[in-house]
């Protein structure tokens, strides 16, 4: 393996809608669409796609979604033999509204991620959002070999484990809610990082490392954003493992977002090297993504 993700595997079930309801108000929506998700997922069959040798720890339910998502992450060419299945797949339910979106989880066969000494055989292991007891295994394992690490909390951030991390991928309205602090280099100041990457409402990232760097957007206007920080880590991930610099990555980064966020669902729009290549020569990038050895 080259990378190994750690994380939920879910089931989604994604309403579109024209505006969010209220309390106790009834919508109908006419766009509807049901699909496998979950950040560890996502983030896996994007890199798996992209030519990087991909593995995933989690687990899914003796049941249909569980079948469905071994299968599905099986044809991008993702490893599952850490996937276990157990209990009931977990779901979640997803309304999306332009590009704002809200979210309900059940865990269900999600608690029970094995992990263990598997995450050796890789060079780099991200986590998405993961209980701390899973993160804190993950630190044990991987600190002091030869194994980088990257971790998108969402909304499960442990503030104590943020220097565990070499690479920390949280998105703006996240920083600002768990830090109070409503702007984003002054919410970044507050968190002691190695190297911290936010993403923007609306495209583009800053990171913040030896230096700041800001990314800006490609002005892609989103049908849906689900998925869309997942594919981020990806791009970033990805150019980490072709030894690029983190404004490179971070290049990488937004424009996997920014391909992801023109397709429905939390896999749409996965592409392999060629379509990324293209995808940044439209844009008048120029940049060489050799094919991994």
């Amino acid at each position: 393996m080259d990378v190994i993700c750690i994380g939920n595997l879910n089931f989604d079930i994604r309403f579109h809608l024209s505006e969010m309801p209220g309390a106790h108000q009834k919508l109908r929506c006419d766009n509807t669409t049901f699909s496998c998700g979950g950040s560890a997922g996502n983030t896996a069959c994007w890199l798996a796609s992209l030519g990087v040798r991909t593995g995933i720890v989690g687990a899914v339910g003796n049941d249909a979604f569980g079948k469905a998502q071994i299968e599905e992450l099986s044809h991008y060419n993702v490893d599952t033999t850490h996937v276990n299945q157990i209990g009931q797949s977990g779901i979640a339910v997803i309304l999306v509204e332009g590009e704002t979106k809200r979210m309900i989880k059940y865990t269900g066969a999600n608690k029970y991620k094995k992990i263990d000494e598997y995450l050796l055989k890789s060079s780099h292991v991200h986590l998405s959002s993961n209980e701390k007891d899973v993160m804190e295994k993950v630190i044990n394992i991987c600190q002091d070999r030869d194994v980088t690490l990257s971790w998108d909390p969402q909304e499960l951030f442990f503030e104590e484990l943020v220097t565990s991390f070499d690479y920390v991928f949280i998105n703006e309205d996240d920083l600002k809610r768990t830090t109070g602090v409503n702007e984003i280099e002054g919410a970044a100041k507050t968190l002691e990082s190695n190297t911290l990457i936010v993403t923007k409402n609306g495209g583009g990232c800053v990171i913040f490392g030896d230096t700041v760097h800001d990314i800006s957007s490609f002005n892609i206007e989103a049908v849906d954003t689900t998925g869309a920080g997942d594919a981020f880590d990806a791009g970033f991930i990805f150019g980490l493992q072709r030894k690029l610099d983190v404004e490179e990555c971070g290049i990488l980064g937004v424009a996997c977002s920014s391909i992801k966020v023109q397709h429905y669902n939390a896999r749409g729009g996965i592409c392999d090297i060629h379509g990324l290549e293209a995808f940044l020569q439209k844009h008048n990038i120029c940049m060489k993504l050799q094919k991994m050895e």
